[in-house]
């Protein structure tokens, strides 16, 4: 039997791509290495699975870290968090909007958003235990070896994910593949995860569970500044922030050897500190901190200064300035960034100058598509990655079809 159309992976965006074809009754085989679609899908979120975003497809797009991130505009303004609303509203399940900025399953269930993605799709569309190990070429259609079988096709979506948690099966096939077929590619690197100090295990430990609101985190070789929350954790750092800054402390890191943050342990900027402490010059100096910080962290910047408590008038200017710019212009080495096995979400993948933009077709090999995170496509927490993997994978279905 010949399909028209082989998925390889059950993923959001090989389950979306699906259901396009089971919408439009189009001849498709779904391929699934595990024993059951979704389930690095069903960890997402803290199994709470945050679906997608409220921005627009421009705000959306300002958004994203990478240099093509443009590439991405036809696919969401054709698929966008719209329709990914829209879409698990028809199908049965109501999105919620939290914080004013992400949108998760009312259920606050993973599993309902995998539910909803398979509920209309024929089971004999889809086979599990299916290992693809090989895509060829052969009198103008792909011969797609698994371990057990043969399947031939005119058209082949991948959509295997990146190299996230490949115990669930995401374990960087895609770039396999494009490399026995010719296809341009980036190796997999970690992106969204936490990151290691040693620093903070030797000096700082004591301030483990200490999380901070909304500072702004720099890398100081890099000059790159993100905003968020932020948590010290027994092993370095982690939250939103550093997350989001982590694929480029990646970078820092296998050029400077360690990479070096900086951000604020405070609310209130050196000048203003400096005067406050100053101008009541009677008070002992960590009862005066206290306006500005918790007691933690005050016991454990001045013991690393090695400056002990007594009236500011009794101290020197010096030492008054050392502890104002060490709360201020905090600053940590960072010296490993989790590995991409064990990130949330993996930088690199099919590069997307070998993809068609209006249709995320293989430029030189046609009826080839390469969707979701497979794809040097990739976005910070908030709904992003999700988005993405639904919005290219109905693009890529949408163009088999308008094309067969």
């Amino acid at each position: 039997m010949i399909y028209n159309t082989i998925i390889i992976g059950g993923g959001p965006a090989g389950l979306m791509a699906a259901n396009v074809f089971e919408k439009n009754k189009a001849s498709y085989m779904l391929l699934e290495k595990n024993e059951k679609c979704g389930k690095k899908l069903l960890l997402t979120g803290g199994r709470r699975c945050n679906v997608t975003n409220h921005l627009s497809v421009r705000d959306f797009i300002d958004t994203l870290t990478f240099k093509h991130k443009k590439f991405l505009y036809h696919a969401l303004t054709t698929f966008g968090s719209k329709d990914v609303i829209d879409f698990f509203n028809v199908h049965g399940l109501e999105l919620v909007l939290e914080n004013g900025f992400k949108y998760f399953p009312k259920t606050e269930k993973s599993l309902s958003v995998l539910e909803s993605l398979t509920k209309d799709l024929n089971p004999n569309n889809i086979m599990y235990q299916q290992a693809v190990k090989e895509i060829h070429q052969e009198e103008g259609l792909f011969k797609v070896v698994t371990k057990t079988d043969v399947f031939y096709t005119n058209h082949v979506i991948v959509a295997v994910g990146s190299n996230s948690f490949p115990s669930t099966g995401s374990s960087g096939d895609g770039l396999v593949f494009a490399k026995h077929l010719g296809v341009e590619y980036k190796d997999f690197t970690p992106a969204e995860t936490h990151i290691y100090s040693d620093e903070i295990k030797s000096q700082y430990k004591e301030l483990q569970g200490v999380s901070l609101t909304q500072r702004k985190v720099s890398i100081k070789n890099m000059k790159i500044t993100y905003q968020g929350d932020l948590l010290f954790t027994h092993f370095g750092l982690s939250g939103p922030v550093i997350m989001h800054l982590a694929e480029f402390i990646y970078d820092d890191i296998l050029n400077q050897e360690k990479s070096v943050l900086e951000f604020s342990l405070v609310d209130v900027s050196d000048d203003e500190m400096l005067r406050s402490i100053l101008s009541d010059s009677h008070l002992f100096i960590h009862k005066k901190l206290e306006d500005f910080t918790t007691k933690r962290i005050i016991d454990v910047i001045l013991t690393n200064l090695n400056i002990t408590t007594k009236k500011i008038a009794e101290m020197k200017k010096s030492d008054v300035m050392l502890i104002v710019n060490k709360l201020t212009h905090f600053q940590i080495s960072i010296d490993k960034v989790e590995d991409k096995e064990k990130a949330y979400v993996n930088k690199g993948g099919i590069d997307v100058k070998a993809l068609n933009p209006k249709s995320m077709e293989v430029k030189h090999i046609k009826n080839l598509y390469f969707v979701g995170e497979t794809t040097d496509l990739h976005g910070p927490i908030g709904g992003y990655n999700i988005t993405i993997a639904l919005s290219t994978g109905h693009l890529a279905a949408t163009h088999i079809l308008g094309h067969s």
